[in-house]
């Protein structure tokens, strides 16, 4: 009889935040590749760091029996396998968030697209907002387009909102130091003229790597994106010092490296 893996041992939890008006929320995203030994390699190493993240974003996760690992102290969230499609996605929330705010999931009836809705009547990040929404995508290469269209991953909401994921898409804009194709601009210009349509900003520093995959060239091969709207950047500007920040969203350290199955 075949056995599900057993629950992965997981890092004290963090205590940086400590009531909902002074939520301070650290989110780390990351592409598994499929790849149990790069899901394990990655939540061990949070144990080795002073907190663990609150938020750990996942894309291209392994499954088994179509549910993505377990790991103890997280909640994860993922959305239901159907006979389209299986989840791509998934999204842990260390337990602690839950006993000083609500949480609840959006699902779109995809595997490549789920939200987050981080919920409080008495305000969040110090602000007149009770309502926080974290989108995690990873839109794969369909043909000429990529799965998750500029208009399903970019909202309009008056409230902060963040979106984050794999896009597969390379662009001047996060990308300068890549001699970009007319195909790459073809597919990324209309995800970044969307973004900047509705008051998007990218949050990632150009030309940074969100993961460097030890290849046989060692080229860094993953660049996850992440955006905030406009009522998001207004809570923690860019440039704003890292211990001020209420949203922090970062790849795992440079010491973390990734195993490959």
């Amino acid at each position: 009889m075949s056995r599900s893996p057993a629950p992965t041992q997981s890092p004290s939890p963090s205590q940086s935040f400590h009531y909902p008006g002074c939520l301070n929320l650290s989110i780390v995203q990351h592409n598994c590749l499929s790849s149990s030994n790069v899901f394990q390699t990655l939540f061990s190493f949070f144990t080795s760091v002073e907190s663990s993240p609150h938020i750990v974003a996942l894309q291209d996760i392994p499954l088994w029996r179509n549910c993505p690992p377990v790991f103890r102290n997280y909640k994860c969230f993922f959305p239901p396998a159907t006979d389209n499609y299986k989840p791509r996605v998934a999204t842990y929330v260390h337990e602690r968030l839950f006993s000083v705010i609500s949480i609840l999931t959006l699902f779109f009836e995809r595997g490549d697209l789920m939200a987050v809705n981080f919920h409080s009547h008495e305000g969040l990040f110090d602000t007149s907002h009770n309502l926080f929404r974290l989108y995690n995508a990873y839109s794969s290469p369909d043909g000429h387009t990529r799965s998750v269209s500029p208009v399903d991953l970019f909202p309009q909401h008056d409230f902060p909102t963040l979106v984050l994921g794999d896009l597969n898409i390379h662009y001047f804009v996060s990308d300068p130091n890549r001699l970009l194709s007319g195909y790459d601009q073809f597919i990324s210009s209309p995800y970044f003229d969307r973004a900047s349509a509705l008051l998007f900003s990218l949050l990632n520093t150009p030309g940074v790597y969100t993961r460097f995959l030890f290849t046989s060239n060692h080229r860094p091969a993953v660049l996850d994106l992440s955006f905030a709207n406009s009522a998001l950047l207004l809570i923690s500007p860019p440039g704003t010092p890292p211990s001020l920040q209420l949203v922090r969203i970062t790849p795992p350290s440079q010491s973390f490296s990734p195993l490959h199955s």
